[in-house]
């Protein structure tokens, strides 16, 4: 984008990930849930993330690690899981646990950024938050797994099989 293009307002809901500021377009947000007891997925390392419950049915939940740019420290507990549809739709694709949910916010965004960058920073309540491109953050959810998936050893025990 160049100059001063196109821009867009924007509702999005705000969150904290290891004291970094990160928010979403509410339009791509289906819920805020509690956080909820997270399943291992055979073969895919526990630190990488998992499933949780919703509603009935699986929900892929990826470790704040595996997505953002977190510090050797440790992460607190996380408070919440935001549950992400990724497309404006109402099929969720994503649980992303988050350090504390801040609220709701009012943008002004750019209509157009750039290819490939996960969040666009911007000045929002006093601070830098990077705006997060949903669809792509889905995109990269499933890129972490896959590149683990192909990592796995097989499992002798069960034929090969992880």
């Amino acid at each position: 984008m160049s100059g001063l293009g196109a821009i867009r307002d924007e509702r999005l809901l705000t969150f904290e990930v290891a004291g970094a500021a990160y928010a979403l377009p509410i339009g791509d947000v289906l819920e805020v849930s509690e956080v909820a007891r997270i399943d291992r997925v055979p073969g895919l390392r526990g630190d990488l993330g998992g499933v949780m419950q919703y509603h009935g049915d699986a929900l892929p939940v990826l470790a704040r690690a595996a997505l953002f740019p977190v510090g050797a420290g440790e992460l607190p507990e996380p408070q919440h899981v935001v549950v992400v549809a990724g497309d404006g739709g109402d099929v969720p694709r994503l649980g992303l646990p988050v350090d504390r949910v801040l609220g709701l916010a009012d943008a002004v965004l750019p209509a157009a950024r750039p290819r490939d960058e996960l969040s666009v920073r911007v000045p929002l309540d006093g601070r830098v938050t990077g705006v997060l491109d949903a669809e792509l953050l889905v995109r990269r959810a499933a890129e972490v797994v896959a590149r683990a998936e192909e990592n796995l050893v097989p499992n002798p025990e069960h034929g090969g099989e992880t």
